[in-house]
């Protein structure tokens, strides 16, 4: 499938994933803009970039604005989101700061909401198949610990079922991925910072194949479900290996 021409955002292109799905976006004829906190990084193949906090709860207009005359929008990743030490590092749950709470809400949830606020008008102007895919993680099946970043994940789920109807009549569709534990070097940094070793034999062990996520694959599945099935809304793919399945 060729996309000549047509543009796609990608929100976190700086991070593991992000990088990857920019590179497999214009490798399918997309031209790509990528948003992150951080500068542009060498080596990712964007026709623009915007440094962008998303981390609150406003609207990224300005940087919305910049997407105008680059092409006909037709696919938004959000990869935005994470998780917080100050609530990782907590042991018992029920007393996770709330600031924190908020931070990771903010982060994970309320940042997607914002990135189709600021591009939705962009997105309504172009044709053909549109499509908003937005990353959530296993988390959000329950479980794991992390309150506040399996609840915004949750309630990113929650949000892709409410907005499946109205964007489906403007002929757009919006999917959540809920990814597996992925070999990312923010995974790395958040064990590091808590003082852990992020040990991804041992987690891959539980795994059925023997191993996790490589970010590779993460982007392969955003793609397969932003991308190559039109027929496809108000859906949360799981893209974990089987890992939420045979998790102790």
């Amino acid at each position: 499938m060729t996309n000549d021409g047509r543009l796609a955002l990608v929100t976190g292109a700086a991070g593991d994933i992000g990088r990857s799905l920019c590179h497999k976006l214009v490798a399918r004829g997309f031209r790509v803009v990528g948003w992150d906190i951080v500068p542009a990084v060498d080596g990712v193949p964007v026709a623009g970039w915007q440094t962008v906090d998303l981390s609150g709860d406003t609207v990224p207009t300005r940087a919305a604005g910049a997407l105008a005359g680059l092409g006909p929008l037709t696919a938004v990743f959000h990869v935005v989101g994470g998780s917080d030490t100050a609530e990782l590092g907590v042991e018992d749950l029920t007393k996770v700061p709330l600031d924190a709470f908020r931070r990771t809400i903010g982060l994970n949830l309320i940042s997607a909401f914002a990135v189709i606020q600021a591009t939705i008008d962009e997105v309504r102007r172009a044709g053909g198949d549109r499509s908003y895919t937005l990353v959530s993680s296993t988390n959000a099946l329950g479980g794991y610990r992390a309150p506040g970043y399996s609840a915004a994940k949750a309630g990113l789920h929650g949000m892709v079922r409410a907005l499946a109807g109205p964007l489906g009549v403007d002929g757009i569709r919006i999917n959540a991925v809920a990814l597996g534990t992925t070999r990312t070097a923010n995974f790395v940094r958040l064990a590091e910072e808590l003082g852990r070793q992020a040990d991804f034999g041992r987690i891959g062990a539980k795994i059925p194949r023997g191993r996790v996520l490589s970010p590779d694959e993460a982007a392969d599945s955003l793609i397969s479900i932003g991308v190559d099935n039109p027929a496809v809304s108000g859906t949360v793919l799981v893209a974990d290996a089987a890992q939420s399945l045979t998790r102790p």
